[in-house]
């Protein structure tokens, strides 16, 4: 993804309820999003968006723990196969994407469905339960700017706009770790244990650990088995790599809070804010609070 730069999106609640289906547009973005709880998939359907071309996400609990489980597709129309979704049990809501203009067509949605596999696949951030890895196509000159969103000029595109909203909508199954902190004043912090130690920053989504960590095999046997299963999964999916002193960090990696980087290192509990410590010991937390402390007297001054 480029630079980050600020941008605007509107969300609209047709039902009123804040736990509805939720449409998203975004500033210079022909596309429209859609976040579909299972139980108003009726509502989407009756929409005109629904008859259109498109990629949809489908997102519940993995019933074997750990990350959420999800379905990657394409289709047109939308609404009709989002219907006959219906017979897999696991997912709870649907996020789906087309254009507002109708711009966008079959092969278009075909071909984003597959950058978007891929994107996933990368990320392991979620167990995919696609059995295909989706069809890159290939389209003309034209028609390829558009599925990749006018990238071949330098404008900003339709994959890349519906990346960033992503996010925001609570999708973060295509994120990926940057390696460095967002600004270049973030600390680095580091944590060490029996057969552990790792690097890691404090980004949006919760504490980045750096490549290369090490993390111990095996589990204390206080453990909550959510945790131990959790952690399979990333070897599973490759994130952490089984090798004879135990266990490392393939890629950057971001956990969804400090506590889960160090229980996935420490192979125990761990309260994280207390673990990562910064190059002179001082702790997460002490940084936090500090941090807040200084914030309040800005504040109040």
């Amino acid at each position: 993804m480029s630079t980050a730069r600020p941008f605007a999106l509107r969300l609209f609640v047709p039902s009123g309820l804040p736990e509805g289906m939720r449409i998203v547009e975004k500033t210079n973005w022909s596309g429209i999003g859609y976040v579909i709880p299972r139980s108003q998939l009726k509502e989407f359907t009756q929409r005109d968006e629904a008859a259109r071309p498109g990629v949809y996400v489908l997102s519940g609990p993995d019933p074997e723990g750990g990350a959420d489980l999800v379905y990657i597709g394409e289709a047109d129309p939308l609404g009709r196969r989002l219907e006959q979704h219906q017979a897999r049990e696991f997912w709870t809501t649907a996020y789906a994407f087309t254009s507002k203009d109708g711009y966008l067509n079959k092969a278009h949605a075909q071909h984003l469905e597959a950058r978007l596999i891929r994107l996933a696949q990368a990320a392991k951030r979620c167990r995919l339960e696609n059995a295909v890895q989706g069809r890159s196509i290939t389209l003309a000159e034209m028609d390829r700017a558009v599925a990749e969103g006018f990238r071949v000029a330098v404008a900003d595109g339709f994959l890349e706009e519906l990346l960033l909203c992503c996010p925001v909508l609570g999708l973060r199954a295509f994120e990926q770790a940057t390696g460095k902190p967002a600004q270049a004043n973030r600390r680095l912090f580091h944590l060490k244990g029996p057969g552990a130690s790792g690097q890691g920053f404090e980004s949006p989504g919760g504490f980045t650990v750096l490549r290369g960590a090490r993390a111990r095999s095996e589990f204390v046997e206080s453990t909550p088995p959510a945790w131990v299963q959790a952690r399979a999964q990333l070897v599973s999916q490759g994130v952490f790599l089984q090798e004879p002193t135990g266990l490392t960090l393939a890629q950057d990696y971001e956990f969804n809070s400090p506590s889960q980087a160090a229980m996935a290192l420490l192979a125990r509990t761990a309260n994280g804010r207390i673990e990562w410590k910064d190059a002179k010991g001082v702790t997460l937390k002490e940084h936090q609070e500090q941090a807040a402390a200084a914030a309040s007297a800005e504040g109040e001054g």
